[in-house]
């Protein structure tokens, strides 16, 4: 009877640790995981393709994928709308999908060092989001909808093709209360 005992109380605290331990850092332990996943870092991988596998894990609610070679994001990334914090820096993206307007809990949005030329209008459905560094990035305006972005505190294009004159167009654009935008120092990771 004890020796029954103990493997429960094993089995419960395996249990346990496995609903508490969200996070990975392997794509296939992920998979296996499926909705339990909270939080995939997948940095530094070399990955050249954004893994469609990921939009299948509709918990998750913090993607880093970035210092990889991707270069398209997928339209099935919309099926993350649990999403508050995605990172793609250091890529190749060269365009970002309207999808992305969907992830309407997303908070922080890490685009800065990718070749894409614009936001797309949806961006202004981010209703959540606070923070989007879109630095050393080919963006010579934003979409004029990123006005429904009203809790922006931080929007970082300093290093981009902005031009001074549309510097002052963003700025009437977005929250008067931006104040840290295009800020003088980045504090690239």
């Amino acid at each position: 009877m004890r020796f029954l005992v103990i493997i429960f109380l094993f089995c419960v605290g395996l249990s346990a640790n496995a609903q508490a331990d969200s996070t990975f850092t392997n794509l296939k332990e992920a998979i296996a995981a499926g909705l339990g996943v909270k939080v995939l870092i997948l940095k530094k991988q070399k990955l050249t393709e954004f893994p469609k596998e990921i939009t299948q894990l509709t918990n998750l609610v913090i993607l880093d994928l970035s210092k990889n070679k991707i270069t398209q994001i997928p339209k099935e990334i919309g099926n993350l709308t649990a999403l508050k914090e995605l990172n793609l820096s250091r890529n190749k993206v060269d365009s970002l999908p309207v999808e992305l307007g969907q992830l309407r809990q997303l908070d922080k949005l890490i685009l800065h060092h990718n070749s894409f030329r614009s936001l797309p209008d949806s961006f202004g459905t981010l209703v959540n989001l606070t923070y989007l560094d879109a630095d050393f990035t080919n963006i010579s305006t934003i979409p004029t909808a990123m006005g429904g972005c009203r809790k922006m505190a931080f929007f970082n294009a300093q290093h981009s093709y902005i031009s001074k004159d549309t510097r002052l167009e963003i700025r009437k654009i977005l929250p008067h209360d931006c104040i840290q935008l295009f800020p003088l120092t980045c504090k690239c990771n």
